[in-house]
């Protein structure tokens, strides 16, 4: 309250008794101490510099708790430059001040053994028509280790899941080849039956088939990918999907419409992992649409991104359905699904740094969305040719 009144007073350029003057600047003072006090106490550290110079204008003794000493010396009136050793932190200030760091924050761990690691920010602004930048640093050192054990924590929920979801569907083939390999043997020692000796061969051969499927399943769903990016062309890919499952769609009297962008820029994508993601979603939607129907493949640009729409107008899905449909396991193909594939799906996506949307309605048909990221160099060549929208 005294600070603003003194500067009012200087403002106005008003004329008041000296001990009124004096009793003014000394509140000032305190109210100036007191925020100094409190800036000190902050659990996050704060180091205000000018932009442009990186003279350090006010930096709090929270700084020095938070990192070791040969990393940042602070003091009041150097250039913030001066007192960092550390080459990694020095050239992100040196970037802040230029104005040439794009991301606000940025992270930087220290020490041996137990591990610290601190968040930098910045952020602008402006006092008395000049710029300033307030540095600000937090050790999320505690917040990291929650998230990785909760994460921890979800990949064995996961992992339990799935070992369940295995053991339930290893139990149907299983017991369809314990009984067919008992009528075999029956057959053989009574000599009766011989004629379908072959049919039950193929049988455990089929449901030998079927475990396999589980297993490798199993392992693309657990395993790291091993994803090989580079830039190719989406289209392509649809264009190659569509031309594999044409047979089968028509067997099955369902229409394949495409609707694809003619200049859809290229994308750093894995074509074999992308192109089962696409062959699992055709799947989804044939087995949806039992008594034929339209599927239609699209692509199109969004913004920075590129959409993937795989869309049918078979029996759609409840909200239940929906709400657990990328669940392990969770399938309503009874014996013809693993029920990994939309899992399968979701993997593949995150792996391409994208994302992917449902939108269904019983009795309508459903619609899978995939957003993918264009690379910079081709949002370059949209804003070029004036198409980036």
């Amino acid at each position: 309250m005294s600070m603003k009144l003194l500067k009012k007073i200087m403002q106005d350029g008003k004329v008041i008794e000296y001990n009124q003057f004096q009793e003014i600047v000394s509140g000032a003072l305190d109210d100036y101490d007191l925020l100094l006090e409190a800036f000190d106490r902050v659990e996050d550290g704060h180091i205000i510099i000018e932009k442009g110079t990186g003279t350090i204008v006010l930096a709090n003794r929270t700084i020095a708790k938070l990192l070791p000493r040969q990393s940042l010396f602070c003091s009041q009136g150097r250039n913030v430059l001066d007192g960092i050793k550390d080459s990694d932190i020095r050239n992100w200030f040196s970037k802040v001040i230029s104005g040439e760091e794009s991301l606000s924050d940025r992270d930087f761990s220290f020490g041996e053994g137990e591990i610290k690691t601190i968040r930098f920010s910045f952020f602008p602004f402006m006092l008395s028509d000049r710029e300033y930048m307030d540095i600000r640093l937090r050790d999320i050192s505690a917040e990291l280790k929650k998230e990785m054990k909760l994460r921890s924590t979800e990949t064995l929920a996961s992992m339990t899941t799935m070992a369940a979801g295995v053991a339930h569907e290893i139990k149907n083939p299983l017991a369809a080849m314990k009984i067919y390999t008992s009528l075999l043997r029956k057959a053989i020692k009574s000599g009766k039956n011989l004629d379908k000796a072959e049919e039950f061969i193929d049988i455990i051969e089929q449901e030998t088939e079927r475990l396999n499927d589980i297993a490798v399943d199993f392992l693309f769903a657990v395993k790291p990918m091993d994803v090989r990016l580079k830039m190719d062309s989406l289209n392509d890919t649809v264009l190659e999907l569509s031309d594999f499952v044409a047979v089968e769609a028509a067997s099955k009297n369902i229409r394949i419409d495409l609707h694809l962008e003619k200049f859809l820029p290229n994308l750093m994508i894995d074509r074999k992992l992308m192109r089962r993601a696409l062959l699992n979603l055709v799947n989804n939607s044939f087995y949806a649409m039992k008594d034929g129907g339209v599927l239609m493949l699209a692509t199109a640009c969004d913004g920075n991104y590129v959409k993937l729409t795989v869309e049918d107008n078979g029996v759609g899905m409840s909200e239940e359905l929906q709400k657990r449909v990328f669940e392990p396991y969770y399938t309503t193909k009874n014996e013809k699904g693993t029920g990994l594939g939309l899992t399968a799906v979701l993997k593949i996506v995150n792996a391409h740094s994208g994302e992917i949307s449902l939108d269904s309605k019983e009795g309508v048909g459903t619609k899978f969305t995939i957003k993918l990221p264009i690379p910079t160099s081709e949002r370059k060549v949209l804003a070029g040719t004036g198409r980036e929208d």
